[in-house]
C-alpha cells in the first residue's frame, strides 16, 4: 500500500521540485507576472476573448453596413371635382396633344380643338422647328399615342402655372378614365423627365419621385444603353442617355423601311400592320369627320410624297391628295380631294401610308 500511495518521481523532476520548494520568491513572483497578465487582458478591448458581443456592436454602430434602399413613389390620386372633359384627337409629340372639348353648358370653347401642353414633363423633342429629331422622342410619342390616343379623359388645371404657355398651348394635366395620370406616367415610365417651369406646380413632389424611382430602375431612357449610350441634360441639369440624333444603324431613309418587302394590295388588309416602322414618315391623327390624314416627317431629311399612297382599309379606297415634301419635323394635315367620301365614320377604319415601293411605312390602327 506505501508503494502506491508514494508518489514515484524520476531524477530531474525530484530536482525541480527541490528547487521550487527551495526558492518560495521566484514561485510567487512567476503567479504574479500571470495575475497581472490575465488582468490586461481581460481590461484590453483589443484583446482576444474580450467581449466579443459588445465589439462586434460597437463596429456596427461605427460603420453600417451598406444595404439596398427603395423609395416608395405614390402617384396622385385624382381629384373627386373640378375637371373637364375631354377626346384626345390626336399626338403632336411625347408631351403636346391635341383635344377636342366636349360641349358642356357655360363653356364656350367646347366642341372646339385645343393643343394641350402636358404641365410638369418634358419629353425628347421630334416637332421642333430648329432642332433635329431627338433620340427617344419617337418611342415617348408612340408611348403617348398608346395610352391616350382616341380616350376619353378629364382635364386638370394648375392656377399656379397659368392656363397658357407662350405658344397659345393650354396647361393642364391629364387624366384617363382609370384614374392615371399620364403626365406621372410619362416619367415613371422613363419616356420623359420631370420639368418645373419656373413655378412649382401641384404633384412636382410626386414626379420628382416618380423620376428618381425611373432612373434607379434604369427604365426607359434612363437605360445604359439607351441611344448608343450619348448622354445629355434633362432640362433640370440630369445626366440621361439622350442623344440629338439616332444612331447610325436606326436612322431611317426616305424609302421607308427596306428590311421589309412590298406589301402593298390595292388597300387591302396589310399583313405587315403591326410590323410598319412607322418612320421616316408618321401617320400622326386621321380625322375621319373632315376626311384629314395628318402626316409627320420624323426623319432629319427632307422627303417627297409624290406617289405615296394612304389607304384606307375598312374599304380598300385610296385617300387622294397626299404629295409635295415634308421638311424635317414638318406635320402637315392632307384633306381627301376625292369626290366621294372613304373614312367609315361609324366603325373601326385602320389606315396605312405606302412608299412608291409599295412597302408600309406608318400604320394606323384607329382604336
Amino acid at each position: 500500500m506505501e508503494t502506491f500511495n508514494r508518489p514515484i518521481y524520476s531524477p530531474g523532476t525530484r530536482h525541480m521540485i527541490r528547487r521550487r520548494r527551495a526558492s518560495p520568491g521566484v514561485s510567487r513572483l512567476i503567479i504574479a507576472f500571470a495575475l497581472t497578465f490575465t488582468l490586461i487582458a481581460t481590461l484590453s478591448p483589443g484583446a482576444a476573448g474580450a467581449q466579443p458581443a459588445q465589439r462586434v456592436a460597437q463596429s456596427a454602430t461605427a460603420t453600417p453596413l451598406p444595404t439596398a434602399t427603395t423609395e416608395t413613389v405614390q402617384a396622385p390620386p385624382m381629384p373627386a371635382s373640378g375637371l373637364e372633359r375631354a377626346v384626345v384627337k390626336s399626338v403632336v409629340d411625347g408631351d403636346t396633344l391635341d383635344v377636342t372639348l366636349n360641349p358642356s353648358a357655360g363653356s364656350g370653347s367646347s366642341g372646339r380643338t385645343r393643343r394641350i401642353r402636358l404641365i410638369g414633363v418634358d419629353t425628347p423633342e421630334t416637332t421642333h422647328p430648329s432642332r433635329p429629331v431627338e433620340c427617344f422622342g419617337r418611342e415617348a410619342a408612340r408611348f403617348l399615342t398608346e395610352l391616350a390616343d382616341g380616350q376619353t379623359v378629364l382635364l386638370e388645371s394648375d392656377a399656379s402655372q397659368g392656363d397658357r404657355d407662350r405658344y397659345n398651348r393650354l396647361l393642364r394635366f391629364v387624366w384617363l378614365p382609370d384614374g392615371r395620370l399620364i403626365n406621372y406616367e410619362i416619367i415613371a415610365q422613363g419616356y420623359g423627365f420631370e420639368y418645373t417651369f419656373r413655378t412649382p406646380y401641384r404633384y412636382q413632389e410626386q414626379f420628382k419621385a416618380a423620376q428618381r424611382a425611373a432612373r434607379e430602375a434604369q427604365a426607359g431612357l434612363w437605360a445604359p444603353d439607351a441611344c448608343n449610350a450619348v448622354r445629355l441634360r434633362s432640362p433640370q441639369g440630369e445626366r440621361a442617355p439622350v442623344a440629338a440624333t439616332p444612331p447610325p444603324s436606326a436612322a431611317p431613309t426616305a424609302t421607308g423601311n427596306q428590311a421589309s418587302p412590298p406589301s402593298y394590295n390595292k388597300c387591302r388588309t396589310d399583313p405587315n400592320a403591326a410590323k410598319a416602322p412607322n418612320a421616316p414618315v408618321l401617320i400622326v391623327g386621321i380625322n375621319k369627320r373632315t376626311e384629314t390624314v395628318t402626316l409627320r416627317n420624323i426623319s432629319s431629311e427632307p422627303i417627297n410624297l409624290d406617289g405615296w399612297i394612304m389607304c384606307s382599309f375598312k374599304g380598300s379606297q385610296i385617300h387622294q391628295g397626299i404629295g409635295g415634301t415634308l421638311a424635317p419635323g414638318e406635320t402637315r394635315a392632307f384633306k381627301h380631294t376625292g369626290s366621294a367620301s372613304i373614312w367609315n365614320n361609324r366603325e373601326t377604319d385602320p389606315g396605312g401610308l405606302y412608299n412608291p415601293q409599295g412597302r408600309l411605312v406608318s400604320y394606323w390602327p384607329d382604336r
